[in-house]
């Protein structure tokens, strides 16, 4: 069952954002939501009209960006030319025909027709789109079409719009406008997304799907400071109920064992006293060791096991520590900006520039997981270096996490990078739950593949740690634990991400921009 007792309400003027890790149910909600998917038990009513963006748009045999314009200004249309009859109607004096038009008024007035296709044309140019009618959507990549497809939807003036992680495919000007456009929308949003920075400036209640004490979810109020405070409370309770549990447990087990005890030797008399005084006290302690494991039986645990923040090893990197030297490095293609750039112990450093600029392509390079084509790379003073690319590796689909993990750890061994009393077990770092730990890692949400490579990356106890993208797929409360640790860990980290949040809580770090231009790209 991905989805259990949920009962919300979307209004006009609402602002929901729908939360939680990958695989919780999120996107399941919002198909419910529109129609799209029924649900096995309960209800789902709905008023007005509803815009959904998912997160893929396919592109069928003929569709051309028109084709979207014209579904987008389709009510829009039909309203003025229902006017216009109406108008015709009144004008012949046909009966009927003032009321007819006062309907046919309001319909026009409430989606702001006469402005429709001018809304399409400004939603188009605000999110960088195509705006060529006759171009076919099987041209254009999937980014280009969802861009098209989201501005048809911002400029059609539908009473409730869903929208499916709409931050996908956006650079920031497309990011600032589709903000701006959420906020003064007359109708009600629902958003699914991990963009912290979309959740903060847009979001106004919170309904998080993830785990809970009585396994329901969550709807808090207040924007993201009320989500998060809220949520911090929830598990804090959740904590102090399950060890007030776990410790009544163990109160319980330890009376059964001391009664235990005495049943066996404690209860029997001093060298030299009669018998008759061992069986007088013999049914007393057999009742009170019965009670007390009828009462160790009767309890029983309820609450849960609350998920655990994460925990980030103690790496023990040295302060100015020499790590990582790279002198005048490109690659043909990929890289055409010459990089040079030192990194010790304790060191930051961001990496920003537009896509293209060949960011991924540095971090690579850092990790010696690329060659340069002019330059050189160097690590020195044996220092460990770990690199979470954008991507996770061609795992064999049918490992369990625990094998994948102690593969990793031997190979690290073997090969001298750790040593045993350096090794961590998997749970250490608090990434992976239960359910995780025994799922095929072909069959994990991308959340959970993301997570367990971001484990196998900290057990290397890296004194460097190069990160690309390393929000991507992660909820944001977990992406707000890794920034505190990357800010607080001894280690060297790099980072590079368009997350603006991150950009934002790691604006003090030095940067290294890097650029595109057209000679470049030719």
């Amino acid at each position: 069952m991905v989805l259990s007792d949920v009962s919300v309400t979307v209004s006009a003027g609402s602002r929901l954002a729908i939360v939680g890790e990958n695989g919780c149910g999120k996107t399941t909600l919002l198909h419910v939501l529109v129609g799209m998917l029924s649900p096995d038990q309960g209800t789902v009513e709905r008023i007005g009209t509803i815009g959904v963006a998912r997160q893929a748009l396919d592109a069928r045999s003929g569709e051309t960006v028109g084709t979207l314009v014209m579904g987008a200004m389709r009510e829009s249309q039909r309203a003025l030319r229902a006017l216009d009859a109406a108008a015709v109607a009144v004008a012949e004096g046909e009966e009927s025909a003032d009321t007819a038009y006062a309907a046919a008024l309001d319909a026009a007035t409430r989606l702001d027709a006469w402005d429709a296709e001018r809304r399409v044309d400004v939603a188009l140019a605000g999110l960088d789109a195509c705006t060529d009618r006759g171009r076919p959507l099987s041209t254009l990549s999937v980014g280009q079409r969802y861009r098209v497809r989201l501005a048809c939807l911002l400029g059609a003036r539908y009473d409730l719009l869903m929208l499916d992680e709409p931050t996908n495919h956006l650079d920031a000007g497309s990011l600032a406008f589709l903000t701006t456009r959420l906020r003064k929308h007359p109708g009600g949003v629902v958003v699914v997304t991990h963009d912290r920075a979309l959740l903060r400036d847009v979001a106004a209640e919170f309904l998080d799907l993830d785990p809970s004490e009585d396994w329901r979810p969550r709807l808090f109020a207040g924007g993201y400071v009320g989500w998060q405070d809220g949520r911090r409370r929830e598990r804090e309770r959740w904590v102090r109920d399950y060890e007030a549990q776990q410790a009544e447990h163990q109160r319980l087990a330890d009376a059964v064992n001391e009664a235990q005890g005495r049943l066996s030797t404690g209860w029997r008399p001093e060298k030299g006293h009669g018998k008759h005084q061992r069986q007088s006290r013999a049914p007393g302690l057999v009742q009170a060791f019965r009670r007390r494991q009828e009462a160790l039986e009767a309890h029983r645990i309820i609450v849960p096991e609350p998920p655990l923040p994460l925990r980030w090893p103690d790496v023990g990197t040295r302060p100015g520590l020499p790590i990582l030297r790279c002198h005048d490095v490109t690659v043909t293609g990929r890289l055409h900006q010459p990089v040079t750039l030192t990194l010790d112990g304790g060191d930051r450093l961001l990496v920003t520039g537009p896509n293209g600029a060949g960011k991924s392509t540095l971090l690579a390079l850092m990790a010696e997981d690329l060659e340069p084509s002019t330059g050189e790379v160097r690590h020195l003073s044996r220092a460990r270096v770990a690199y979470l690319g954008q991507e996770v590796p061609d795992w064999p689909p049918t490992v369990l996490a625990h094998d994948l993990y102690d593969q990793h750890v031997g190979r690290l061994r073997s090969t001298g990078h750790l040593s045993d009393r350096d090794i961590l077990p998997l749970t250490a770092t608090n990434l992976l739950d239960k359910e995780a730990l025994r799922t095929p890692v072909g069959r994990m949400s991308q959340g959970q593949q993301r997570r367990l490579n971001l484990a196998l990356r900290l057990a290397e106890r890296p004194d460097l740690l190069i990160l690309d993208e390393p929000t991507n797929h992660l909820s944001a409360p977990l992406v707000d634990d890794l920034t505190a640790a990357l800010i607080e860990t001894p280690a060297a980290i790099v980072v590079a991400t368009h997350d603006r949040q991150m950009l934002s809580d790691l604006a003090s770090w030095p940067t290294l921009p890097l650029t595109v231009n057209a000679k470049d790209l030719s």
